[in-house]
């Protein structure tokens, strides 16, 4: 990344950040995913749960292999052994102390917006968990609402899937959001959190570096 560029996302960030703790948010500014990773793991407690949905950013920081050395609680849907037990554990992940996510887009004036396929990872962030982590690039802050809608329907959601293999979509065929109702289709649920009614649950990690889909 450009020196200009990192001093432009960090200007941002900074404005952000009070957008965000205005609407009972956290917000921590980290130049890369290892800080956003060091800072989370400093943040969870080792003898509470810790529950996650399915991100590659959070894949990518590599903070789960690191709660798992540390002998951390984990509820993780990757470890069972079919279709009915990986459901159950993924409800079990909601009642977690600690939900590690990332966030699809942001908002220029602080609002979280997210889509779905199962639902898991928006349900985690609306209500359950004790406490949020979520992880975010400041590329994906992209103005305001309308706009970040559009922009994560019509880029986040096909890259995801590409990289399930959802050959039937059509934002697959024609690398666009079609607005469908495919059985495979991964937009089933759009959230926007506008505000954290309780103050300080969802901690927001806003990185410098471009990562992520």
């Amino acid at each position: 990344m450009k020196d200009y560029q990192r001093e432009r996302y960090n200007a941002a960030a900074l404005t952000l950040s009070k957008k965000l703790e205005r609407r009972n948010f956290v917000a921590i500014i980290c130049q890369n995913l290892t800080a956003a990773k060091n800072q989370a793991l400093e943040l969870i407690d080792q003898d509470k749960s810790v529950g996650f949905g399915g991100s590659i950013t959070v894949e990518q920081s590599g903070i789960i292999d690191e709660l798992y050395q540390r002998n951390q609680k984990m509820i993780d849907r990757e470890k069972t052994s079919s279709a009915e037990e990986r459901h159950q554990v993924m409800k079990q992940a909601l009642t977690a102390d600690y939900f590690l996510t990332s966030i699809n887009g942001v908002t220029e004036d602080g609002e979280l917006v997210n889509i779905d396929s199962v639902g898991n990872r928006v349900a985690a962030l609306t209500f359950g968990p004790d406490k949020v982590l979520a992880f975010v690039s400041m590329r994906k802050v992209y103005g305001n609402l309308a706009t970040t809608l559009e922009m994560v329907r019509k880029n986040t959601a096909p890259l995801n899937a590409h990289r399930l293999g959802l050959e039937k979509t059509p934002c697959i065929k024609k690398g666009n959001c079609g607005d469908c109702l495919q059985s495979e289709c991964i937009c089933n649920t759009i959230a926007v959190t506008r505000r954290s009614m309780s103050k300080e649950r969802i901690i927001v990690f806003l990185i410098i570096d471009e990562i992520g889909l």
